[in-house]
């Protein structure tokens, strides 16, 4: 079994090969292991060549395509060079038809073929909101079915992987703050923004999939705002508001045009959920994204500040959670923080609430910040 491979230490006196293997779960298995005994280049190189052959063939019937994306992130993390140029285009249109051109029918089960099971095929029925309204618009992860088509699968297992993807793979020219000056945002420019949806398959394959993880967001956005029917999907809809805005930050920070058209998302949303403390982790993210863009974009940021470092100390100190990605998030940005956020420093008697509550687990992370929230002013 597989499970029993993986504990084998590597061996060089044994050799596993998937290369006649077409059964693609066997493959993921097969691969799995291959990759959880080592980490040599020429057996890493192979098993991305093997994945990306399966995923540009035509599969059998009842063969899955999503069994290899795992097997392909794991790459991602050992080796992401063992892609070359052409294999990294070839994933970005792969992955731009996955995330924007999936189903939007829902699947049909498959019948076991027994005595009783009907030989009428029933019409597939569309895709669902959260609210139980027939999706108007592309299937994404927060889309409801019974039961969901092969690229429907391919769809969720892609959105799953893409931060990662975007992060070892940044698309070249892509234009940033410190490589173009503010002053020559023109009008021209931001015509060209405005532009950009409507040309992107003229675009190379990873600034296109940019744009493409960009609509995906924006619709993720739009559907949260809908009234869940089952508190499952509500809790999901805000693990992916949380991500839609992780996202909508690494494109603005890969390419500065995308701030202009992302802001007003990020803003509008951040309106939306401020005053409910069940949102309280999407404040963070928000946060981050205005922190890092909105001096960029020329937008006033002290309201965001204000009640993060108000709300979540005094309302949400005991949640351990909250808490660490609270620290964590001051953690990361503590310079920007100490120097261009007032009410950080002043928020300190009120951090220490994450302490008291959480003391054992969060006092190692905590006490990195005291240096810059200690002094005069706020020593008690």
């Amino acid at each position: 079994r597989s499970s029993d491979l993986r504990e084998v230490l590597p061996c060089d006196a044994l050799t596993v090969s998937c290369n006649e293997m077409v059964d693609t779960k066997t493959v993921s298995l097969l691969l799995g292991v291959l990759l959880a005994q080592g980490n040599k280049e020429d057996e890493i190189e192979g098993v991305c060549g093997r994945v990306l052959k399966l995923l540009e063939s035509r599969q059998a019937e009842g063969q899955s395509l999503r069994h290899l994306l795992p097997i392909l992130s794991k790459v991602l993390d050992l080796t992401p060079e063992a892609l070359n140029e052409e294999q990294v285009n070839t994933m970005s249109r792969k992955l731009v038809d996955w995330l924007r051109y999936a189903s939007t029918v829902q699947g049909i089960p498959i019948s076991s073929g027994g005595f009783f099971s009907s030989p009428r095929l029933r019409q597939p029925a569309p895709v669902l909101e959260v609210d139980g309204a027939v999706a108007g618009d592309f299937f994404t992860v927060l889309s409801i079915g019974q039961y969901y088509t092969e690229d429907q699968w391919l769809n969720m297992h892609s959105f799953s992987m893409i931060k990662k993807w975007l992060l070892c793979y940044e698309a070249e020219g892509a234009s940033s703050p410190e490589a173009d000056e503010k002053s020559e945002l023109d009008s021209s420019i931001m015509s060209m923004v405005s532009a950009c949806s409507t040309s992107s398959r003229l675009m190379p394959p990873k600034e296109r999939l940019r744009e493409k993880v960009f609509e995906y967001c924006n619709r993720l956005i739009e559907q949260s705002d809908r009234k869940a029917l089952k508190k499952s999907d509500s809790d999901l809809q805000k693990a992916c508001l949380v991500e839609a805005v992780i996202l909508l930050d690494l494109i603005c920070r890969q390419d500065m045009l995308f701030v202009y058209r992302a802001f007003p998302v990020v803003k509008a949303l951040y309106g939306r959920i401020c005053a409910d403390s069940t949102f309280a982790r999407v404040l963070l993210p928000v946060a981050q994204f205005y922190l890092n863009h909105s001096e960029t974009a020329g937008v006033d940021s002290e309201a965001v500040y204000k009640r993060l470092f108000t709300k979540i100390p005094t309302e949400l100190y005991q949640d351990p959670m909250m808490a660490f990605e609270f620290v964590q998030f001051c953690r990361e940005n503590v310079k920007t923080l100490s120097e261009s956020v007032g009410i950080f420093r002043r928020s300190f008697p009120s951090l220490l609430k994450f302490v008291a509550w959480n003391s054992s687990s969060l006092f190692p992370e905590f006490i990195d910040l005291l240096p810059v929230l200690i002094d005069y002013d706020t020593a008690i």
